[in-house]
């Protein structure tokens, strides 16, 4: 590594995958990184020894934790979140308090590198393995050594606590994985076959998976230590395996390249994602199980949809919505958001960069353009709307209100008024003449994801994580109607060319229609099997097209309440609910409707 090089922690938004912060203070690579229970803070460390805790609010360094002679090779969050134990290759492990940032204990006994440490479930414990081929638990209250686990003949990768904390499993050189008692030290099980560096335990303890032969995974009775099934179909070297929130899939990563999605009952693998061109490294789930992360050597994150097998490429370069458009006086022209805080305008005949709108202080979630294509609206984690004009690529006007990030914006059809939604689970309409808030819309219970101008402006729609839709009177600010019926999170929100129905879709796999004056839900569209993500009316307003997270795109008749018809997708489609149109510089961009 270049002398100077300052090493970086990027920390990522989990409802949209922007980049919240760039976090910089490592002057080493960054070796260990773990969340607080609570996602308020982040631990870091690095190959140098020191340790470092953030504030994930402001991006801010609490402590940096000095006193490891060498690198840190792991670190891990008491259950209670008010401790962090480092584990180093100087041999030793050291307890942090969260709050201080003193050092309550330095625990002394590996004659070796301690290569992974891990809380017991209710935080009393602490096991560590290390490269002396030995397992050792500590008591966290006296700071002693509870028991040494000796077994292993070489280097001790990975140890792990069951979720009842009564087993401890540990993955070694030597090909086994060892099941221990936490009470009494003695080895339960060996499992042999094991060849790789990490060992899981399923959500409900009954189950243990391991690597096996380098290129396969195993899945074991934890209670026998039977072995149930083995994954085969990697073509390479397992790098990393974790089991879903609900235990029923298995999600791994290899060095060839990609990560593989196996059910846990069956052991037959649902799905294999394609995309990077390194090795991958790690892998890991969502809280919610509907999403996979994967870190690969390509130097990308990606963030795969459980179901669909599609990936949304995370990089510092632009890569995020894009909107397209026709103007007048530049012809066709495309707006992309992206994690560096800028927006762009691109001209699509030359395929080059015409604007970059600089002025946000965190990422941008939300641009859309006036009717008359003359200025843009922008809404942002900094809590603020930017109004931009389009040609001369300045900003004309800054509006500040909400308390939360803003996720969309919406111009109405007459261009005089701006919609926007918030993570502060409010809805702001505002007079573009004045700049001023003319309505503070308030009713639902979680974050509003998007807002939607009805054809004439007299409603707003809403939609929002509370898996609700409500309907507003632009004149007064107040709510018509809320749409419920929903058993999921709804995505995107459409109103008829005639303005009489709206049409929601949601991760329920559902579409329903609703009726805009009543608020009834007159159709619930029944058909697919994964999440709808994208719905549009056709023109005369009698068909709704809807795009599903398994690559499915159908047309429903309005009048029949009937599939009339479903494209097929290629195979290879990447991200199977947008159809990508050219490449402009960096930027792959994507219809973000689809259009009969």
């Amino acid at each position: 590594m270049a002398a100077g090089v300052v090493i970086k922690v990027v920390v990522y938004s989990t409802s949209n995958w922007e980049k919240l912060w760039t976090l910089e203070g490592h002057r080493s690579k960054v070796s260990a990184i773990v969340y607080s229970p609570n996602s308020s803070r982040i631990v870091s460390g690095d190959e140098d020894g020191t340790v470092q805790i953030w504030d994930i609010l402001t991006g801010t360094c609490f402590y940096a934790l000095n006193g490891h002679d060498n690198g840190i090779s792991s670190i891990a969050y008491s259950p209670q979140g008010d401790q962090v134990v480092s584990a180093s290759n100087d041999m030793t492990l050291r307890l942090w308090d969260v709050e201080t940032g003193d050092c309550r204990h330095i625990w002394i006994g590996h004659t070796d590198g301690v290569t992974n440490a891990v809380f017991s479930p209710k935080g009393n414990q602490i096991a560590s393995g290390s490269w002396d081929s030995t397992v050792r638990l500590w008591d966290i209250d006296t700071g002693t050594c509870l028991h040494v686990l000796r077994g292993h003949d070489r280097d001790v990768l990975s140890v792990v606590y069951s979720p009842r904390g009564d087993q401890v499993a540990s993955v070694s050189y030597d090909g086994t994985t060892r099941l221990w008692d936490v009470v009494t030290g003695d080895c339960r099980h060996i499992l042999t076959g094991a060849n790789g560096e990490s060992v899981m335990y399923s959500p409900s303890g009954q189950q243990v998976a391991s690597p096996s032969s380098y290129r396969s995974i195993r899945l074991w009775d934890a209670d026998t230590g039977m072995c149930l099934h083995t994954l085969d179909g990697h073509n390479d070297y397992v790098s990393s395996i974790v089991y879903s929130p609900r235990g029923d899939l298995v999600a791994s990563s290899s060095k060839d390249k990609t990560v593989r999605l196996w059910d846990t009952e069956t052991g037959v693998c649902r799905q294999t994602l394609f995309g990077n061109s390194g090795e991958v490294t790690s892998v890991a789930f969502s809280p919610q199980g509907d999403q996979v992360a994967s870190n690969s050597d390509d130097w990308t994150i990606r963030l795969w949809d459980v179901g669909v097998g599609a990936s949304r490429h995370i990089s510092s370069s632009h890569m995020n919505s894009v909107w397209r458009v026709k103007s007048p006086s530049t012809g066709n022209l495309v707006a992309t958001r992206s994690h560096d805080t800028t927006v762009r305008l691109w001209g699509l005949e030359t395929g080059s960069c015409l604007q970059i709108l600089r002025g946000h202080s965190s990422y941008v979630y939300a641009v859309s353009f006036s009717p008359q294509y003359d200025q843009i609206a922008t809404g942002s984690g900094d809590r603020t709307i930017r109004l931009w004009n389009v040609e001369k690529g300045v900003r004309s006007r800054t509006l500040t209100g909400h308390t939360g990030p803003v996720y969309d914006v919406a111009y109405s059809p007459q261009g005089n008024q701006l919609a926007s939604a918030s993570k502060d689970k409010t809805i702001r309409l505002w007079d573009l003449e004045s700049g001023e808030c003319r309505h503070i819309l308030i009713g639902h219970n979680g974050a509003v994801s998007g807002v939607m101008y009805s054809p004439d402006g007299n409603s707003v729609v809403s939609h929002s994580h509370d898996s609700t839709a409500c309907v507003w009177d632009t004149e007064t600010g107040v709510r018509k109607h809320t749409l419920t019926g929903h058993g999921e999170r709804i995505y995107e929100t459409a109103f008829s060319p005639q303005g009489d129905q709206i049409a929601t879709s949601s991760s329920d796999s559902t579409v329903r229609v609703w009726d805009e004056g009543t608020g009834e839900c007159h159709h619930i569209l029944i058909g697919h099997n994964s999440t709808v993500g994208s719905i549009t009316y056709s023109p005369k307003g009698d068909q709704i097209a809807s795009g599903s997270g398994n690559g499915s795109v159908k047309v429903w008749d309005l009048e029949t309440r009937t599939c009339l018809w479903r494209p097929v997708i290629p195979s290879g489609l990447q991200v199977p609910l947008y159809k990508c149109i050219r490449s402009v510089g960096n930027v792959s961009m994507r219809l973000r409707r689809i259009c009969i």
